[in-house]
């Protein structure tokens, strides 16, 4: 096929997914091959120069290895939201691309399940601040099969033979790719002056210097410490090597495992000789309290998050800040790299949420359940959902109380009525025959 018979607009995916097309008979033999299939000539040959953008920001971006996630405040930061994140259940809407929009709901690739590959989605985005998802590809090398997070050392978009963008990508193994943009998912963290990958870097560079000399000079500090024991004044000069004679002398009389009564002794040639009271250093709580800040104003994160102490509202705020935003910003990236835009058109879209009402207090469940429950808005199996607890036999059914009435009904069930029935109940009852004491007086009589 030439290249040049490549086509834009809505059939754009399904026309250049050919020069993708794997050789028959051609074994997988890495991940790599996994995901992409593997490429003939065609497929860099549909590439040509840098795709320029508006900004003219450099459209190469490498994965940054500043050690953030090494440091343990910060990747218990990240772990915290990833865990959160993880519970997001994907909702599809529509029946297209099913190969590909059903493994979302149990595994979006073979080697990770939908809670991992979310989890690692949040991770991701939060070192980097920016997460690549690219489909996996079937048998044929064009079918989307699933999801993957692809984390290549440099990315480069160029534009192909027919104006389009392309992806470049090479990874830390030696392997690289060449995808259609169209066909990869960007999900980004800071998006100011590069118009395709956010802006790179990492604002907490200065808190992570800081973190680190403060942890080296503490270690240092307690190396040093336990290494100096006794501080000794000789009461003469003496050359630097007699110097070392006489600390090694005394270091083998009275600090070696010889001295089995534990009672220090030293001659006239030292004036004086004291202990050192060994000191722990610690960082100044003020300065540690400054650097968690930091590292929990850019996670948008606090204590009691990632110690799983939070109240309802403090949860609810996490979510509605943090995982709501990133669900929303998920769902539409996987329906941009799934589906056409005719597809999109016809109401077909992924999209992530979670049911807040399962981390509420048990008295917040009850009072929803009760007043929804009861007002058809809520089916008995919704409730015990919520509850957690398994569903019932017809507990899909939705119940009213009788007192409620079809909101359609309102004008056959007006005040009027409501006293007209009540007046004729009234001269009903009056002319009910009278029983009891009444019967009996009208017989004696």
């Amino acid at each position: 096929m030439s290249i040049n018979s490549l086509s834009t607009g809505p059939s754009q995916k399904e026309v250049t997914r050919q020069v993708r097309r794997r050789p028959p008979g051609r074994l997988r033999r890495s991940l790599h091959d996994l995901i992409f299939g593997t490429h003939d000539q065609a497929t860099s040959q549909a590439v040509g120069g840098y795709f320029k953008t508006l900004t003219a920001y450099s459209t190469v971006f490498s994965s940054w290895d500043g050690g953030l996630y090494e440091a343990a405040l910060t990747r218990s930061a990240i772990e915290a939201g990833a865990r959160q994140a993880s519970k997001l259940e994907p909702n599809i809407t529509g029946t297209a691309e099913p190969q590909a929009t059903r493994t979302l709901l149990t595994s979006p690739n073979p080697w990770a399940t939908m809670p991992q590959f979310i989890s690692r989605v949040w991770t991701c985005l939060m070192v980097n601040g920016r997460c690549i998802i690219v489909p996996v590809v079937g048998a044929d090398g064009v079918t989307q099969v699933g999801y993957a997070i692809a984390l290549p050392n440099q990315c480069e978009v160029k534009q192909g033979r027919d104006g389009t963008p392309w992806l470049h990508m090479r990874f830390a193994s030696g392997d690289e790719t060449w995808i259609e943009w169209a066909r990869v998912g960007v999900m980004t963290r800071h998006q100011y002056r590069n118009d395709l990958f956010g802006d790179g870097g990492n604002p907490l560079d200065q808190t992570l210097q800081l973190l680190s000399a403060q942890e080296q000079a503490e270690m240092a500090a307690i190396e040093n410490g336990a290494q100096v024991r006794f501080l000794g004044k000789l009461g003469m000069n003496l050359s630097p090597d007699d110097l070392r004679k006489k600390r090694k002398e005394f270091n083998e009389s009275n600090l070696s495992k010889d001295n089995e009564g534990g009672i220090a002794i030293y001659d006239a040639s030292f004036q004086d000789v004291k202990q050192l009271t060994p000191q722990s250093w610690t960082i100044d709580t003020s300065e540690m309290e400054r650097i968690r800040g930091n590292v929990h104003d850019y996670f948008g994160t606090n204590d009691d998050i990632l110690h799983s102490s939070w109240s309802e509202d403090e949860w609810n705020a996490f979510y509605e800040g943090m995982i709501e935003p990133f669900a929303v910003q998920l769902g539409s990236v996987l329906t941009a790299m799934t589906f056409s835009t005719f597809e999109i058109a016809n109401h077909n879209s992924i999209t992530f949420a979670a049911n807040r009402l399962e981390y509420a207090s048990n008295a917040t469940k009850v009072s929803v359940v009760t007043n929804l429950v009861d007002r058809g808005v809520m089916t008995t199996n919704e409730a015990r959902d919520i509850l957690q607890m398994p569903p019932v036999e017809d507990g899909d059914k939705r119940i009213i109380r009788g007192e409620y009435i079809d909101a359609s009904l309102i004008s056959e069930h007006t005040v009027e009525d409501a006293q007209a029935a009540l007046a004729a109940n009234a001269l009903s009852n009056s002319t009910l025959p009278q029983t009891g004491g009444n019967d009996a007086t009208a017989a004696n009589a």
